[in-house]
C-alpha cells in the first residue's frame, strides 16, 4: 500500500451529547495503524460538556480539529457541515459511540485503492448484541452496486450498513452528499445513492465494535424507546426516491415493481398496527397517532384498516 495513504484520508467524527464516550471513541481514531489522515471533530451544539470535553482533548493532540454546527441541526446537517470542510480525496466518516480497530482505516483505504470503480467501503461488526449488528455476511470485498442496492438495499427495511463508511469525496459530492430532509437516516438513502452510480467495498472481519450507548437525556428518536411513525415514513420515502430514479415508470415491468412496492409498504403499516391491537406494549402510541403513518404510498386496503382503527379507538375512549 501506498505509504502515503494516510494523506489521502480525513475521519469526520460526529458528535453530540456523548460525554460518557467519547474520549474512548476519540482515541480508538487516534490509535490507527497508519499515519498522516486529518481528523475532524463536528460536534452537533452538545449540553452535556461533550464539546469542552473534545476541545480538552484537543490542547493534547494536535490531530484533532474542532469544530461545532452554528446550531444543533442534526446528523445529515451535521455531516455535511464538516465534509464541507475537507478536500481531501477518502472521508471516513464516524460516530461518536463506536470503537474502531486500529487497522480500520488501513482496511478500508486499501479496497478504495484496489479498485477504483469503488464509491465506499462498509464491514461486519462487533457489538453485545452480534445478533442485532452483525447481518448479512459478504464473500467478495467489491460488490457490485446494483447488485447490492436490489438484493440488500431495496429488499428489506433494515440496512446492512450502519452510519459508519469510507467514502470518495468525488462521489459524495457528485450525489450532493446527505440529503437532510431524512434526517437521522439519511445514511441508509446515501448508501442506496451511492450504490446506483458506483461498486461497493466490503471488510470482511469486524473492524467496527458497536456500542450504541445513549445516555437518558438522549432524543428517544434515536434511542428508540418509543414508536415513531415519523421514522417509518421517512424510510417509505427515502425507498420510494430511490426506486423511482432506479426503475422509474416508463415500462410495464418498472410499473409492476412500483405497485409490489406499494404492497410491501401497506403491508409493513399494517403490520405494525396489527401488532398494537394484538400485544398491549405499545399499543396506544402506534394507534393513537396512526393518522401520521398515512403517505402517497398506501393501498385502499391499508386505508381501509386504519380507519376501522381509528373509529375502534375513538369508540373505546369514549
Amino acid at each position: 500500500m501506498d505509504v502515503h495513504i494516510g494523506e489521502k484520508i480525513c475521519v469526520v467524527l460526529l458528535t453530540y451529547n456523548h460525554v460518557e464516550v467519547i474520549e474512548s471513541t476519540l482515541q480508538s481514531v487516534l490509535d490507527q495503524t497508519i499515519t498522516g489522515y486529518k481528523v475532524i471533530v463536528s460536534d452537533d451544539w452538545s449540553t452535556d460538556g461533550t464539546w469542552e470535553r473534545i476541545v480538552e482533548y484537543a490542547t493534547k493532540d494536535a490531530r484533532v480539529n474542532p469544530i461545532r454546527t452554528p446550531h444543533n441541526m442534526g446528523m445529515a446537517r451535521n455531516a455535511n457541515f464538516a465534509v464541507a470542510r475537507s478536500n481531501r480525496p477518502y472521508i471516513a466518516l464516524l460516530h461518536h459511540d463506536d470503537l474502531y480497530r486500529k487497522d480500520l482505516l488501513e482496511r478500508w483505504a486499501g479496497i478504495l485503492e484496489r479498485y477504483v470503480d469503488v464509491g465506499f467501503v462498509f464491514n461486519r461488526y462487533d457489538s453485545p448484541c452480534p445478533r442485532k449488528h452483525d447481518g448479512p455476511r459478504f464473500s467478495e470485498e467489491r460488490m457490485d452496486g446494483h447488485w447490492f442496492l436490489e438484493k440488500y438495499l431495496f429488499a428489506r427495511w433494515g440496512c446492512p450498513v450502519r452510519g459508519t463508511a469510507m467514502i470518495r469525496k468525488s462521489l459524495w459530492d457528485r450525489v450532493g452528499g446527505m440529503r437532510e430532509e431524512f434526517n437521522l437516516i439519511a445514511d441508509v438513502d446515501l448508501w442506496m445513492r451511492l450504490s446506483i452510480v458506483s461498486q461497493v467495498g466490503y471488510v470482511q472481519e469486524p473492524v467496527i465494535y458497536v456500542r450504541e450507548l445513549r445516555p437518558e437525556y438522549y432524543p428517544d428518536t434515536y434511542t428508540m424507546k418509543q414508536f415513531h411513525w415519523c421514522r417509518l415514513v421517512l424510510l417509505y420515502s427515502i425507498h420510494a426516491s430511490n426506486r423511482l430514479k432506479y426503475h422509474g415508470v416508463s415500462t410495464l415491468k418498472a410499473r409492476l415493481q412500483w405497485l409490489g412496492f406499494r404492497i410491501k409498504v401497506s403491508y409493513e403499516t399494517m403490520k405494525w398496527l396489527t401488532y398494537a391491537v394484538i400485544k398491549k406494549k405499545r399499543r396506544h402510541e402506534i394507534l393513537a397517532y396512526s393518522e401520521e403513518s398515512v403517505t402517497q404510498y398506501d393501498l385502499w386496503p391499508l386505508r381501509f384498516f386504519r380507519r376501522m382503527l381509528q373509529l375502534f379507538v375513538h369508540t373505546s375512549c369514549d
